[in-house]
């Protein structure tokens, strides 16, 4: 009796394999998590909420340092990135040693806020920001025509 499909299963996985080549396993290799390629996909969460005439921010910090969290205001956005460095080292005899490296950055566009007053706290590993408002200045007048 004769197969409905025309090429035997080993046959359709060489030619899925010779048409794709291993893109489908880089992909998932991208995605892996015992990979280090899965940096760009690390960071921290944020929550942005518009209250009261300003931005307030929580982003999640958790095992974060205070002096490794760097907060600037630079042209519309506001930048928060981390940069954390930890080793373990309890017996010089070890047979395994843990290092972790954390660097992370996340921008957010707010503009026409007053820089000055911005604040930052950090509380349970919880980064809580506040960002008051300027003054739009979208105050409408009339103009007159000179003659």
């Amino acid at each position: 009796m004769f197969d409905l499909t025309p090429f035997r299963k080993n046959e359709l996985e060489r030619l899925r394999k010779d048409l794709f080549g291993d893109v489908f396993d880089r992909m998932n290799q991208l995605f892996d998590p015992k990979d280090g390629a899965t940096s760009f996909l690390d960071s921290f969460k944020l929550d942005v909420r518009d209250q009261d005439g300003q931005y307030v921010i929580e982003a999640e910090m958790p095992g974060i340092k205070k002096d490794n969290i760097h907060i600037r205001y630079d042209k519309d956005y506001l930048i928060l990135s981390v940069d954390q460095r930890e080793e373990r080292e309890e017996d010089k005899d070890y047979v395994y040693r843990e290092r972790r490296v954390t660097s992370m950055q996340r921008s957010l566009y707010l503009p026409n806020v007053k820089e000055d007053a911005i604040k930052a706290k950090l509380s349970d590993g919880v980064l809580h920001l506040t960002v008051p408002k300027a003054d739009d200045g979208s105050s409408t007048r009339t103009i007159e025509i000179e003659e």
